[in-house]
């Protein structure tokens, strides 16, 4: 199951960066195209914000499942193993209550925008429900995280990104050598001495 959310989050996080490069590209042509004819492109600011809504998006389950969401633990450091584990627990229960609420709020508007065929009036008429759809299966694909996480919380385990880098912590420490527990190095004395005429007669 772990390996499944993995994989789609990669997928999701593939989208995203493509998504980033396709905001960067339409900025810079709108920037060029503004600064030789003093007036916008059509299209291209919208395609920036759908691009920047995907990326957005796209990106959250990647950074979940990788644990590089922002996280303060300057309280947490200094609790114990099972204060620390019903803290995990009551956070994860929050984020899974909270993305599941929002899942659930998302997919009416989705379906709403949908119907309604929803459309943004600018420079060019550019079509928002697709993009409620994008925001919607970024913030599931959150949820899902956080309920893995919890799962993984109740069973006493560490959450997926914080359970990776203490795995390679551990991988480091057992691919370095200790210093401290390594028998000293002993230089043998030499034996050759100068050798005199008499010797080679």
């Amino acid at each position: 199951m772990e390996k499944l959310i993995r994989g789609i989050a990669r997928t999701l996080a593939v989208l995203s960066a493509v998504a980033i490069v396709v905001m960067v590209i339409a900025i810079a042509i709108d920037v060029f195209v503004r600064n030789s004819t003093g007036a916008s492109l059509g299209g291209m600011i919208e395609i920036a914000e759908t691009a920047m809504v995907t990326a957005v998006a796209f990106g959250l389950a990647w950074a979940g499942v990788n644990g590089e969401h922002v996280a303060v633990t300057l309280v947490t450091d200094r609790f114990g193993p099972r204060l620390a584990k019903i803290t995990n627990i009551f956070v994860w229960l929050v984020v899974a209550a909270y993305t599941a609420w929002l899942s659930y709020a998302n997919i009416l508007r989705s379906i709403d925008s949908w119907e309604s065929k929803e459309t943004r009036f600018g420079l060019v008429q550019w079509p928002m429900y697709p993009m409620r759809w994008v925001l919607t299966i970024g913030i599931i694909s959150l949820f899902v995280v956080a309920v893995v996480n919890l799962v993984r919380t109740l069973k006493g385990q560490e959450p997926m990104g914080f359970a990776d880098e203490v795995q390679a912590a551990l991988a480091d420490e057992t691919l370095q050598p200790d210093v401290a527990t390594q028998p000293p190095v002993v230089e043998k004395p030499t034996t050759d001495r100068p050798t005199t005429q008499g010797e080679h007669n």
